[in-house]
């Protein structure tokens, strides 16, 4: 009985212990903050996030000069990305239709349809009075030039990189003046990034070769100027397929063995499932099938250029150099709850005790 009781309280005083660490962590934030406060001369307020002035004139993606009159109230978005980024940047009241594949987060399938990716109902979208839709390039080319003829303010993103879809989350955050709420969401994805880039960066020796699957029937991949060639480029990889001369070229099953790729990385979601890739006939002999290095991940975090792009480099970088997270994932937090001495400290601890163990 004396045992047992040593035991719990064992690790009662390991509990205590834990969460007195966190303790005492943020209390010397606040006296550091204090005392650097009482040496150093008062340090004035951050101004408050400047009001978005309109009218405001951008560029879009398909080199269009795009005026938004006023504050949009009633926006419409044509592509599964776009909606993720409104809804990231906390717009959801003002959205007033998405397409059919519009399926993140949640709330996104309650939303009023206007038809697919390819077929927009454009008489729907007209219907519907938006004073902003978002676009993007590539098959919707022809849908954008329509609604311009019928009036409709629209704004394409057609990223090509990691650095675009960036770019594009500001732009809608000025679109929409929603600055404030597109910084804080840059800011998270640019700590993920930042995460991934000190992992990979000082690695010994040549980097994987990697072979990411678009399709298998025909055999076809990611190559120059697509999401997943930076992805594979930031994670520490690389591309077999970067010289291609297209960015979806199809690979024959002999170029595949040829170049006999160290990891495989294939998705699986709406457009497609990849099937069990270690069983396919002739695939034995390469080196990321006998090694075990296939990989399936879900294709909406590496082929919508949205906020949760960084999600789909953290699941390639983790394919590639499965070693380099061995300590648990990222838990970020806002610094504001934890550098600032004031009633939301509370808050910090918290997301301070919420983190799990390992996490960095």
């Amino acid at each position: 009985m004396r045992k047992i009781l040593q035991v719990i309280s064992f690790e009662r005083m390991s509990i205590m212990s834990r969460y007195s660490r966190i303790i005492m962590a943020l209390i010397l934030v606040l006296l550091v903050t204090a005392g650097v406060a009482c040496k150093l001369a008062p340090v004035a307020e951050r101004p408050a996030v400047k009001k978005a002035h309109f009218p405001i004139t951008l560029e879009d993606d398909l080199g269009r000069k795009v005026v938004i009159e006023k504050e949009p109230k009633r926006i419409i978005s044509l592509a599964p990305s776009n909606t993720e980024i409104l809804f990231a940047l906390e717009l959801d009241d003002r959205i007033m239709g998405v397409t059919t594949y519009c399926d993140y987060p949640e709330k996104a399938k309650a939303k009023d349809k206007i038809g697919g990716f390819k077929d927009v109902n454009i008489e729907k979208v007209v219907s519907l009075k938006p004073d902003l839709v978002l676009a993007t390039g590539g098959v919707q080319e022809p849908i954008v030039k329509e609604l311009e003829r019928l009036k409709v303010t629209v704004f394409a993103l057609d990223p090509k990189n990691l650095d675009d879809i960036i770019t594009g989350i500001r732009e809608v955050g000025r679109l929409t003046g929603k600055t404030e709420a597109a910084q804080r969401v840059v800011k998270k994805m640019q700590s993920v990034i930042e995460d991934v880039r000190k992992k990979v960066t000082g690695l010994k020796g040549e980097r994987p070769k990697v072979f990411y699957e678009v399709w298998n029937e025909p055999l076809m991949t990611a190559g120059p100027g697509t999401f997943m060639n930076d992805l594979i480029r930031l994670a520490g990889g690389e591309n077999i397929a970067a010289d291609a001369k297209t960015q979806y070229p199809q690979y024959s099953l002999e170029m595949l063995i040829e170049r006999d790729p160290d990891v495989i990385i294939a998705s699986k979601g709406s457009m497609g499932d990849p099937g069990k890739i270690r069983e396919r006939e002739g695939w034995e002999n390469i080196s990321a099938v006998k090694n075990g290095r296939v990989h399936v991940i879900d294709e909406n975090l590496v082929v919508r250029p949205g906020p949760r792009i960084v999600q789909g480099l953290r699941e390639v970088a983790k394919a590639i150099h499965p070693e380099l997270f061995k300590n648990g994932r990222v838990h970020v937090i806002d610094e504001n709850l934890v550098v600032r001495p004031g009633p939301r400290i509370v808050q910090g601890l918290r997301e301070v005790a919420k983190a799990p163990s390992g996490a960095i």
